[in-house]
């Protein structure tokens, strides 16, 4: 047999479900709160770090500076005193260079066939020289090994003639040697 209820069925209380939903609702809301918090201090912890390396780094940079400059300037001082050598040596290089063109005029010169009178060296490595010679092929002899010098620029006769010594037909002359450096190899 078969049986028909017609009664209202007990109604369930629904105040338990929306307890339950206000219950994982705030359990949600409790688990969002605590990873935003969380999260913050995280975040701020990395900031703090993060300043922190900043300033490390920038202590650095200040020390890398100031070190930098100390280089700079010892750098500087190096320079300038290589440019003080180098023209200490350039000064003692040309201090030489008078006594080398006295020197290369009378390395050339054949005492027995040539005599010197005078003999001036100018400021800006000029020689005058006047005197006599044999004959004119003793003193063209000397010039020609004169120009073959490294140290003479150039010879120029600015007089020639016959002179009596004692007896003796003999050239006199007169001549400027323009002298410089050796040339470098």
């Amino acid at each position: 047999m078969i049986k028909i209820n017609l009664l209202p069925h007990s109604k369930r209380a629904k105040a338990s479900d929306t307890e339950k939903q206000i219950i994982v609702f705030a359990v949600l809301v409790l688990i969002v709160a605590a990873a935003i918090v969380a999260s913050g201090i995280w975040s701020g912890r990395k900031i703090i770090e993060l300043e922190e390396t900043v300033q490390e780094k920038q202590t650095q940079r200040q020390l890398l500076l100031a070190r930098v400059g100390r280089i700079n300037q010892l750098q500087r001082q190096l320079e300038e005193i290589q440019s003080n050598i180098s023209a200490i040596k350039d000064i003692r290089r040309k201090q030489q260079l008078p006594v080398r063109y006295v020197d290369e005029t009378v390395r050339h010169l054949h005492q027995e066939m040539i005599w010197f009178e005078s003999f001036n060296l100018s400021r800006d490595s000029v020689l005058d020289i006047r005197g006599v010679a044999l004959d004119n092929q003793a003193f063209a002899r000397y010039v020609d090994e004169l120009r073959s010098s490294p140290f003479v620029r150039s010879v120029s006769t600015q007089r020639t003639s016959s002179r009596q010594v004692m007896n003796l037909n003999l050239v006199e002359f007169q001549f400027q040697i323009r002298a410089g450096p050796a040339p470098e190899h």
